[in-house]
């Protein structure tokens, strides 16, 4: 029955979620503040227990952010209007914009209200900090009559400072409550049990979220800019610390699963726009005693600073050869995870005549590139695009004996295998044509589809990645030093789309055929985040249209 009631939730459940997802599509650009602490960034966590185990913050006016675009600004503002009419409130979206502050925040507080029910019932709290007190309480009281018009029956209390408003009839998880904090903030919840929690944080009584240094970290990391959209933090320590309320949660989970979150602290993440596009970021705060993470050291990078600017999709990454230690030894640790990497190895021998590890791995100890880029000089089924790989190593001469059986293995299968002033080349008998070419240049190992790619890669000819758009803003703006990147052209993958698809992208849904035009470009990397934590941030460009 109580599932049937959550999933099913009256009209005034209806009228709250959509407030809340007014604040979601409606809010204002952070103005920096002036004293950089999360309490100043995120006010109305002053409200939240540090127990709670999700806190999300929508920026409440967004349009600010997108004043670089103007025509995605236009768009936006005609998709939320259409949105808002859709919820059928009777208040507008611009009269919350002139009392809310710069952003909503939301929060699950109490894991689950009704232990044992056959789906959890979160208790939720709604909050937002007023700068007009009178115009936030008018808006109350609007959401409250359009409430009981449906039906429900409120009680107003005083609980020292705090003015509340409590539904009397209703299931857990339906009986709304909303509260005015003073002139500072106002808040709804699902459930009074909730609203007591936060009014014992407004008082005093128990600590705030923003107290936590996992919390403040990663608002201080990821909130303290200016255009961010959203902000999300998972709090994992209040699995591992409080299990017992989250188990009609976990109850169907493999013990394994809920072991792989053990090193986690906390998974935070953040949505920006900035004058470059759109940026994503996550940080991922663990145990200090997680042993992968020391590691784990950051690429030189030196080697994408010397690839041709024409690639259309560029992965970076360094140091295989130790990563592949740590994770052995962890993996070992593990009796079901050994029988699975024994079986790799078998089957690599088997297949290779190689030892993985010894012969493969152990040589892979610097920087590795791997990208595709046109190239008109590659096999003819290739149809024009070619590939490069690119790896460092110290340790040429266990890389040479590698190579000169997979060179074996190349004949077996009837492919011609020659070399010629260092240059080995893997050729099909059918059309005569090189499948494959490498050659060492120091200490880079160098594999391309044709001759011709090799040379331009081994003498740097054209434009190089760093200097070269898309891929030179990618390089440019994501974060130094990292773990690696992965960089997509896809200005030039639409234009080979274009060509190769009848039609180009014509038959493509509109709104999808615009969302595909105006991206530039997109790039990830990961990177480390203090001692004890990385992160990792998407960085999808698009460029503003030049204005008339």
């Amino acid at each position: 029955m109580q599932a049937q009631l959550y999933r099913r939730p009256r009209p005034f459940s209806l009228t709250l979620m959509a407030v809340g997802g007014s604040w979601l599509l409606g809010s204002c650009q952070l103005r920096a503040p002036q004293v950089q602490l999360p309490g100043d960034v995120l006010p109305e966590t002053a409200l939240v227990p540090q127990s709670a185990p999700l806190v999300l913050a929508f920026s409440t006016k967004p349009e600010e952010a997108l004043r670089t675009h103007p025509d995605l600004l236009a768009r936006w503002e005609s998709w939320t209007a259409e949105a808002w009419a859709s919820t059928g409130q009777e208040f507008s979206r611009e009269e919350i914009q002139t009392w809310a502050g710069d952003q909503f925040t939301l929060a699950v507080v109490i894991p689950n209200l009704v232990p044992g029910a056959a789906e959890p019932v979160p208790g939720i709290l709604f909050g937002a900090s007023t700068r007009n007190a009178d115009l936030s309480r008018q808006f109350l009281a609007q959401v409250r009559q359009q409430a009981e018009a449906e039906g429900a029956n409120f009680e107003q209390r005083q609980e020292q400072g705090v003015t509340l408003y409590v539904q009397t009839n209703g299931e857990p998880g339906q009986r709304w409550v909303t509260a005015e904090f003073g002139s500072r903030f106002v808040a709804l919840a699902n459930d009074p049990k909730v609203m007591e929690q936060a009014i014992a944080v407004y008082r005093g009584q128990a600590e705030p979220i923003s107290r936590a240094e996992g919390f403040r970290t990663a608002v201080g990391d990821l909130y303290q800019k200016p255009g961010t959209l959203a902000f999300a933090y998972f709090n994992f320590q209040a699995l591992q610390e409080d299990p017992e309320s989250f188990r009609d949660w976990t109850r169907d989970w493999d013990p394994a699963e809920l072991g792989s979150l053990q090193p986690l602290r906390s998974l935070a993440m953040a949505a920006h726009w900035r004058e470059q596009g759109l940026q994503m970021r996550l940080l991922t705060q663990l145990d200090p005693q997680t042993p992968l993470l020391g590691k784990w050291q950051t690429a030189r990078g030196e080697l994408i600073q010397r690839l041709p600017g024409s690639a259309l999709a560029v992965i970076t990454t360094q140091q295989v050869a130790q990563r592949w230690q740590a994770v052995v030894s962890e993996l070992e640790k593990d009796p079901q995870a050994k029988e699975s990497l024994d079986e790799l190895r078998a089957e690599f021998r088997t297949n290779t005549r190689l030892d993985l590890d010894r012969d493969l791995m152990a040589w892979l100890d610097g920087e590795m590139a791997l990208l595709v880029a046109p190239d008109a000089q590659a096999h003819p089924l290739l149809q024009g695009m070619g590939a490069a790989l690119i790896i460092e190593s110290s340790q040429k001469d266990k890389a040479n004996a590698a190579l000169a059986q997979l060179d074996r293995l190349a004949q077996e299968s009837g492919a011609r295998v020659t070399e010629a002033d260092g240059q080995v080349t893997w050729a099909d008998p059918l059309f005569n044509r090189p499948l494959l070419t490498r050659a060492w240049e120091g200490n880079y190992l160098m594999v391309t589809t044709s001759t011709a790619a090799l040379q331009s890669l081994a003498q740097r000819q054209g434009h190089l990645l760093p200097q070269t758009e898309p891929l030179k803003t990618l390089y440019n703006q994501l974060p130094k030093p990292n773990y690696g990147y992965f960089l997509l052209n896809w200005r030039g993958l639409r234009t080979v789309l274009e060509a190769a698809l009848p039609g180009g992208l014509a038959n493509v849904e509109p709104e999808a055929r615009e969302l595909l035009t105006r991206i530039d470009g997109i790039g990830i990397t990961s990177y480390p985040a203090g001692e004890h934590a990385f992160g990792l941030e998407l960085l999808v460009t698009v460029p503003p249209q030049p204005q008339p």
